[in-house]
């Protein structure tokens, strides 16, 4: 749930052993690697948006978990840039702004609350990390063997009726 960090290699250049936490926090970029960190006692911006997911919980309907679902995916939308209508697009802003995020952190470690431009890979992880505070049964999967591309994301809700 909390202290853990997500690698991408952003390199296929890079291969064998994946870095340590430490020599990714101490490397601003030229690794070959991205990391999000999901550590809400270091993200004030993730604990905010943990209590914003909660109080959204209370208000849900029992009844229908496709409300809760949907409300959960546009506080994620909001906080990581808006619906992606062009992902191109998206990824060129993400580049522009994760290298802003390196450069003011000094680090290629970056806390997914202060992610505010994300990919599918970057939304996903934020959705799971919600899920998981609410409760919501979510399945985070990744990589092309699910998705079809390598760099991407999704997650898996369980609704009532068995259905994924």
């Amino acid at each position: 749930m909390d202290g853990f960090y997500d690698v991408f290699c952003t390199s296929s250049a890079v291969q064998g052993k994946m870095p340590s936490l430490m020599d990714l926090e101490t490397n601003a970029g030229g690794s070959g690697f991205e990391a999000v960190i999901v550590n809400r006692k270091l993200d004030p911006a993730l604990e905010e948006l943990m209590q914003i997911a909660q109080c959204i919980a209370l208000d849900w309907p029992a009844t229908d978990v496709t409300i809760l679902v949907q409300q959960l995916a546009e506080l994620v939308t909001g906080h990581m840039g808006g619906p992606v209508k062009d992902a191109n697009l998206i990824l060129a802003k993400w580049m522009e702004r994760s290298t802003e995020l390196r450069t003011s952190i000094q680090t290629s470690v970056l806390p997914i609350g202060s992610i505010n431009i994300g990919l599918s890979r970057h939304r996903a992880l934020l959705f799971k990390v919600l899920a998981d505070t609410i409760k919501l049964p979510c399945r985070l999967v990744k990589g092309s063997h699910y998705t079809g591309i390598e760099d991407d994301a999704v997650n898996i809700i369980k609704l009532e009726d068995e259905r994924l």
